[in-house]
């Protein structure tokens, strides 16, 4: 058993004492804590961990230097309150964080604390710290990258949630709000199942759920690899003001330390969805404008020979009373079966439009006056028609067509009487302008005709447009109204909407480019009645036979000689054979083998200088210039009325 420490004597105090120094000096200097003592503010002791962390070679570096020249400047105020602390207190100093300055003129952080001790019989400070820098820059990245994410979530157009493994909202951006209406301190904290009660319909209440968040977590454990909790899922929500939007939704898993978290990214498509449907509308209209106009071509040659013929015959002043009667009944109905062409035309966009400046506030107001006098009195009529400038490039004939149409519509669909309200408003595109508008056009006039009659069920408006489709009971309509509405607003460069609800009335809303350019200028006015020839020749070629016949009986009646040919090719032989008899060529643009433009090309040069006239099924005002150049003296559209024709040809032919 040892001697007890008391019992030791001076000798033995003295040695023991030497062994604790030896030991205590043994571990500072081999401590992977840089340690350092300062007296009177300079350096007296170093251990080699704080010479390498200080960027020195051995203690001589810093020995009797300074201990401000080690301290940055940032953190002058807070150190002279320690050094204060701890030799006029003599007060320990916990571990604080601050940096220090290398002998190269590097900043380090570093953890520190201090202790006032004795050091060699003075009173000392004893400074422990260690090299932070590496943690500091892994903090500072960190933040950095939580900036980055925090900017990315708050800039992201789509909206992003992220939820806790507890099922509560933990994350709601700005593209959330702006979806959703609902704001961010609303939903922070809220459960996710009462947020489906509110942002889904009635019945709709599924959302990834944490089972399948579960499965995806330890997928990403074992793989490394996030995978969607479900594919792109389209569904409808309701926003805080009740409003119905079509968004796109992805959830996802995130393993974090506290347990699974779930993303989910919402992307708005609703006007993207009503754009992508409104091309399909417009592409499928226009491919039944297409069939539509070929039809139209096709019974304009029956309609041609019908009325000719009629013409003709009623012409000849020999035909009893009831057979005169009889052939006019035949006109008028054929006149209004050109009528319904002319609306099928008006569909597909092939009508001749004479555009001149319409002031469309007048136009209203004198309708106006007509359907007050002619509507039931159970309907009340209402113009809004505003005081701003209401001028449009258009055909007033068209736009009054397109008005009558709407009216007649909305009286059919209110026979107990209603309210039918006409407003008219000049607007500026703006991004709330709808997506049908042709941006290049700054200005429009925009038509609203309301009324309050039977309303239209969601799945027939996409229908309304095309032609022959009809709400009405048979015998009523023939669905060529809307389909005429629809031709003639495109072809004027304008855009239709409809809103509609059943029993709640409809709402048709027209928009017109406004007037900004200079007018074009007017088609100088053609002479009225019928115009004799004076026997010139035509050479007629019409592929139709009973078109052709019935053409050729109508010019000799006119007083023309006609030599006629099937089709390009024959006239083309016919032309060679009686170029200097000939004075006019008058030919149909489609044929077979050869149509006129392309007979046109090739005639001999002198039968080129004659006026060279086209029969068409479809305007050609759009081509006028380019006929112009290749020297085309005119066109007649089909059916061909006799006066017209006579017209057409007693101004071209040299008197």
């Amino acid at each position: 058993m040892s001697e007890p420490d008391s019992l030791l004597s001076p000798q033995g105090l003295e040695a023991a004492l030497a062994e604790s120094e030896t030991r205590y000096r043994n571990l500072v200097e081999a401590s992977p804590l840089g340690i350092a003592v300062h007296a009177d503010e300079k350096v007296v002791y170093i251990n080699p961990e704080a010479v390498r962390l200080m960027g020195g070679q051995s203690a001589e570096d810093f020995l009797g230097r300074t201990i401000w020249s080690f301290v940055h400047p940032n953190d002058l105020a807070g150190v002279k309150e320690r050094i204060r602390q701890l030799y006029d207190m003599r007060q320990d100093v916990s571990m604080v964080e601050e940096k220090f300055v290398r002998l190269d003129g590097r900043a380090i952080d570093v953890a520190v604390a201090a202790t006032s001790v004795d050091y060699m019989g003075i009173r000392a400070s004893q400074v422990v710290f260690r090299d932070i820098s590496k943690r500091k820059e892994a903090e500072r990245q960190l933040r950095a990258s939580e900036r980055r994410f925090r900017g990315l979530i708050e800039q992201s157009v789509d909206g992003i949630m992220l939820t806790s493994e507890a099922g509560e909202i933990v994350e709601w951006n700005g593209g959330m709000e702006r979806i959703t209406g609902y704001g961010r301190d609303a939903v922070i904290g809220m459960p996710l199942w009462e947020l489906a009660n509110r942002l889904l319909p009635a019945g709709d209440h599924h959302w990834p759920d944490s089972p399948t968040l579960q499965i995806q977590a330890r997928t990403f454990a074992e793989t490394g690899r996030a995978t969607p909790a479900n594919e792109i899922d389209e569904r409808t929500i309701q926003t805080s003001q009740g409003e119905r939007r079509i968004v796109q939704v992805i959830s996802f898993a995130i393993p974090t330390e506290l347990g699974v978290m779930s993303g989910s990214i919402f992307r708005d498509v609703t006007d993207k969805i009503a754009q992508d449907r409104q091309m399909q509308q417009q592409e499928r209209m226009a491919a039944v404008g297409q069939l539509a106009a070929g039809i139209a071509h096709d019974f304009n040659n029956i309609l041609a020979v019908i009325l000719l013929y009629a013409e003709m015959v009623l012409r000849t002043n020999q035909l009893p009373p009831h057979a005169a009667n009889a052939i006019k009944t035949i006109v008028q109905q054929s006149n209004r079966a050109a009528e319904l062409v002319q609306q099928v035309l008006d569909f597909s966009r092939r009508t001749v439009l004479a555009k001149q400046l319409v002031d469309l506030r007048p136009l209203l107001q004198d309708l106006a006056d007509l359907w007050w006098r002619t509507l039931p009195s159970p309907i009340q009529l209402r113009l809004e028609l505003g005081e701003e400038d209401a001028t449009i490039h258009a055909d007033p004939t068209r736009i009054q067509q397109i008005f009558m149409n709407l009216v007649v519509n909305a009286r059919d669909a209110m026979p107990d009487g209603g309210h039918l309200c006409l407003t008219l408003a000049r607007i500026r595109t703006d991004p709330h302008t709808p997506p049908g508008l042709n941006p290049q056009i700054k200005e429009w006039v925009k038509v609203t005709v309301a009324d309050t009659g039977s309303g239209i069920q969601p799945d027939l408006i996409p229908h309304l447009f095309e032609p022959f489709f009809t709400t009405k009971e048979p015998g009523k309509g023939t669905g060529l109204g809307l389909a005429q509405v629809y031709g003639i607003v495109k072809q004027h460069d304008g855009h239709i909407e409809i809103v509609s609800k059943p029993g709640q009335g409809t709402t048709f809303i027209i928009f017109f480019p406004a007037f900004t350019q200079p007018p074009l200028l007017a088609e100088e006015p053609k002479p009225d009645g019928l115009y004799l020839g004076q026997y010139q020749t035509i050479l007629l070629i019409e592929d139709d036979p009973y078109v052709r016949e019935a053409l050729t009986n109508s010019l000799t009646a006119l007083r023309y000689k006609v030599i006629a040919a099937p089709d390009g090719q024959g006239a083309l032989a016919i032309a060679r054979r009686f170029s200097r008899q000939i004075d006019l060529i008058l030919s149909d643009v489609l044929m077979p083998n050869l149509g006129g433009l392309g007979l046109h090309t090739l005639l001999p040069p002198e039968l080129k200088k004659k006026p060279f006239v086209l029969l068409t099924g479809h305007p050609l005002d759009e081509e006028e210039a380019r006929l112009q150049e290749m020297g085309i003296a005119g066109w007649v559209m089909k059916p061909v009325a006799l006066e017209k024709l006579s017209q057409l040809l007693y101004q071209i032919l040299p008197k």
